[in-house]
């Protein structure tokens, strides 16, 4: 029960994050320079710039949701035989990418 209360609240705090962090950085107009030196400006219609911001809060939701089972997980570790999965994976994307861009470039 612990957990399920957890991951709600961190759920919760990043909707609301990534809805505040939206706000502030998403524009609802695009401005395009023409060649005589002027400026054309279109305004987004509300329900596209309200579909841009909860795509960010949803995003926002699921990082929280990611960082508060981590942090439970952190914290009610019982088994200490950590695995390096994750550690692994990096390692191996990493070493593909540098491979990719010395082999490409």
């Amino acid at each position: 029960m612990r957990m399920e209360k957890r991951l709600r609240k961190t759920g919760l705090y990043g909707l609301l994050f990534g809805l505040a962090i939206a706000i502030l950085f998403v524009d609802y107009k695009d401005v395009i320079p023409t060649s005589n030196g002027g400026q054309i400006t279109t305004y987004r219609s509300v329900f596209e710039y309200i579909v841009s911001i909860l795509r960010f809060g949803v995003t926002g939701s699921f990082i929280g949701l990611f960082i508060g089972w981590q942090y439970y997980k952190k914290q009610n570790e019982t088994n200490k035989n950590k695995s390096y999965y994750i550690e692994f994976f990096i390692a191996v994307f990493l070493v593909a990418l540098i491979v990719m861009l010395v082999f490409n470039g």
